[in-house]
């Protein structure tokens, strides 16, 4: 740390400038801190040689000293270190040199001079190229920064000073890292390596003092005092005696703008214009709702007569409202164990025979018909066309027929549990319409006031035989049509929920009983002998834990003893309701599943498997892509997959009545086909390797 000389530190003692005479300087080297030996300082006097020149020959002589290895002093110790901001001058005119500099242009740490050392060499150079360096001009003070930790060096610069002093004259040792316990009295101890002239000294004392001051004559109490007493709100004086009514000036009324030549649809130059053309109907009018009553039933694919194919394929269908199916096929089921019904589903396979395209756009609904010698799937796509398809033929476009009965999503299909031949549907544009497979017709069942915007959301059946349906409408209502009656009015109508209705199920065995799910979450069971046509009705039971919207809820076809939920918080939920008179019913058991389809699929709904209380089949977001089958347990037990045929998300699924088929649609119209192979045979089978055509574009 290099070693100041005192001086004053007031402004009016400052002396005038000293004279252009170089003074004369001594400057003695420390070379080794770690020697005692008086013989290793050398002097060198400056009477004529520059201060340049001072600093040169003391670096090189510095960089000539070789130190033995075994006492190799520290690194920075080996260095001698020249600030710039400081002038090596004689005693007797020290004092005036100084007070031409500000203490801020001092260096504030050995860190700076450290620094300043090793950009020596580059500063050598500027010098040579004519930018000399002056002791007596003032150079900027860089910024402080933190100082680094360096060895600790012998006790040696006290005794180097004083073997100096001893010649009697004034000298300045410059050196590095010099000890916290040096003899010197003029150099402070400093914690954080800083040298502390006697300025910064009396500054820091003066601060001391200030603060001692402030502190007894309790200055900052007075100022939150004073603080409070000027923020605390003042009352405004309130006028008293007469009040003052405020005269406003009256304002005329703006006189009325013309119309603009646009609104009155003219040209610029005021000249009419040809009226302008109607806007374009609306998403509401693009797609109309066909016209009332019944429509024939021709298939918009078989261009004319296509050599008495579509008469085939009507025959077929003839045949299918014909048949009779026993009870017993569909009780099988309910006596057989839970295993061996899986080694049957187990044995299910696809084929590429089993992939076809039914609907032109996205499947909303899909139906298997009951009949157990004729495979036939039946598909309602997005703008109300209906796809029937013979899974065995390769008639026409490979046994796929299209009709269009509606104009909007055909999104609930149901064959009539008595009467095969008939197959009822509704749709999103306010109908409710029957396929009659004998009459060749699409017959109206109920429709809604045409401008009144009620959508036909979902049906279920209310009586064994199917004569009587309970349909779930958009704007909350249910109604209960009877198909007998002539007209398409409901015979009953009941408010049930504030908001869109999704599915309704009708309980097995007590038919009086059906639930119903809404998009607000809400799942309530009702009683039919309770309904009001008026005011909010009295729900029988509430299935709670639902916290976003409820895409579909079904009994369980059996018994009835489970409710079937499909929800977008990602849960299925198994409810038990054997004892409905419970005002909440909770969840049995719950399994998490995506259910995040997102816009441009079909949302799940997962359905039981016909016969069982125990399975249901619902659709994966899982890749690869399958369907899965979970039980009441909600243990995931079989998933209906295969890499070659199935290669899509299937929303919808159902099963066969009493065989061992499933049937899944996804959103581009196809229709896949798993089947056991008691099922495969088929009269109209196809020679092994001949080529089949699965995807045909269809004539819309």
């Amino acid at each position: 740390m290099p070693i100041r000389s005192k001086r004053s530190l007031s402004s009016n003692d400052r002396k005038p400038p000293r004279s252009s005479k170089q003074p004369k300087v001594e400057v003695v080297i420390v070379d080794n801190l770690s020697d005692k030996s008086p013989s290793k300082y050398s002097t060198a006097s400056s009477d004529s040689v520059p201060l340049s020149k001072l600093k040169q020959r003391a670096v090189r002589a510095s960089k000539r000293k070789e130190t033995p290895a075994s006492k190799k002093p520290p690194r920075d110790a080996q260095k001698v270190l020249f600030s710039k901001s400081r002038k090596i001058i004689s005693s007797d005119e020290e004092e005036e040199e100084e007070d031409e500099f500000s203490s801020e242009e001092e260096w504030s740490s050995e860190e700076e001079m450290s620094k300043d050392e090793k950009k020596l060499s580059s500063e050598e150079s500027s010098s040579s190229s004519g930018e000399e360096w002056r002791a007596t001009g003032p150079v900027k003070r860089k910024k402080a920064t933190k100082p680094k930790k360096v060895a600790k060096p012998k006790k040696t610069a006290g005794k180097a000073k004083a073997a100096a002093k001893d010649s009697g004259k004034d000298v300045e040792i410059i050196g590095a890292n010099l000890d916290s316990d040096s003899e010197d009295d003029d150099v402070p101890n400093s914690a954080a390596g800083h040298y502390m002239s006697e300025y910064e000294k009396k500054r820091l004392q003066n601060i001391k003092e200030n603060a001692a001051f402030f502190e007894s004559i309790d200055l900052a109490s007075a100022k939150n005092d004073l603080s409070e007493v000027s923020t605390s709100a003042k009352k405004s004086a309130q006028p008293r005696g007469l009040k003052v009514k405020k005269q406003y000036e009256s304002r005329l009324p703006l006189p009325p703008r013309p119309r603009s030549l646009r609104l009155q649809n003219k040209n610029p130059e005021g000249v009419d214009l040809p009226p302008r053309p109607e806007p374009l109907p609306l998403y509401q009018n693009s797609h109309p709702r066909k016209p009332a009553g019944p429509l024939d039933m021709s298939a918009t694919n078989v261009k004319g007569n296509d050599n008495g194919l579509g008469d085939r394929f009507q025959q077929d269908l003839h045949k299918l409202a014909k048949i009779s199916i026993p009870e017993s096929d569909g009780k099988k089921r309910l006596t057989v164990t839970q295993e061996s019904f899986l080694k049957s589903l187990q044995s299910m396979t696809i084929s590429e025979e089993r992939v076809a395209k039914v609907t032109p756009e996205r499947i909303f609904s899909v139906a298997v018909h009951p009949s157990t010698t004729k495979m036939l799937v039946c598909a309602g796509d997005k703008w109300g066309r209906l796809g029937l398809w013979d899974v065995e033929s390769q008639d026409g476009d490979d046994g796929v027929y299209l009709y269009n009965p509606h104009s909007r999503p055909i999104n609930c299909l149901q064959f009539s549990p008595v009467h095969h031949g008939k197959l009822y549907m509704c749709s999103y544009d306010g109908t409710m319409r029957c396929a009659e497979f004998e009459k060749d017709v699409f017959s109206e069942v109920y429709s809604t006031e045409e401008g009144a915007d009620v959508l036909v959301k979902y049906f279920d059946f209310l009586s064994e035989d199917g004569t009587t349906c309970l349909l779930g409408l958009s704007d909350g209502d249910v109604a209960i049509v009877d198909t007998r009656t002539k007209g398409c009015e409901a015979e009953h109508l009941y408010p049930a929920h504030d908001r869109t209705i999704k599915t309704v199920s009708v309980h097995p065995t007590q038919r009086h009983y059906f639930v119903s799910c809404c998009n607000d979450s809400n799942v309530y069971i009702y009683d039919l002998r309770n309904m009001k046509k008026k005011g909010s009705q009295q729900f029988v039971a509430s299935l709670y834990q639902h916290s976003r919207s409820v895409s579909s809820a079904y009994f369980s076809p059996a018994s009835g003893s489970r409710i079937l939920t499909t929800c977008f918080d990602d849960r299925i939920r198994v409810f038990e309701t054997s004892a409905i008179g419970q005002q909440t019913v909770k969840p049995l058991r719950e399994v998490r599943h995506n259910n995040q389809t997102g816009r441009w699929l079909t949302p799940f709904r997962a359905m039981w498997v016909p016969g069982r209380d125990d399975l249901f089949v619902s659709g994966s977001m899982k890749q690869p892509r399958q369907i899965e089958l979970y039980s009441d347990q909600t243990s995931l037990l079989h998933t209906f997959t295969s890499p070659d045929y199935l290669t899509s998300i299937c929303s919808i699924n159902a099963f066969h009545p009493t065989q061992c088929v499933l049937a899944g649609a996804n959103s581009s119209g196809k229709v896949h086909v798993f089947s056991a192979s008691s099922f495969s045979q088929s009269s109209n089978k196809k020679s092994p390797g001949s080529p089949r055509v699965v995807l045909k574009k269809m004539a819309l």
